[in-house]
């Protein structure tokens, strides 16, 4: 009966210091995934920026009445798609 208990306890012991092994590594798997995801988007803030920097200087570099003529090209183009309708699959099988 003895040895049983001893057993018994030993097994107990080993279950628990396994868990609480799978528990730590848990906790680290997910402060790597925050530190990953606070990466991403810090990339993908640079890219943004970036991205307005040069289409800043494109502008910056085309003749005046370049400039002129792709304003009024841009409020042409979003005048025009304002009025446009949505594609016929997504009216068909979109939410309603």
């Amino acid at each position: 009966m003895r040895n049983g208990c001893k057993v018994v306890f030993l097994f107990c012991l080993l279950i628990v210091g396994f868990s609480a092994y799978s528990q730590g590594n848990e906790r680290q798997l997910k402060n790597r995934q925050k530190q990953l995801e606070k990466q991403e988007e810090a990339k993908k803030k640079a890219g943004e920026e970036a991205m307005e920097k040069g289409r800043k200087r494109h502008m910056k570099i085309q003749s005046k009445e370049t400039r002129k003529r792709m304003k009024e090209t841009k409020k042409k183009s979003k005048r025009l798609k304002q009025n446009k309708k949505t594609f016929f699959l997504w009216r068909w099988f979109g939410k309603k």
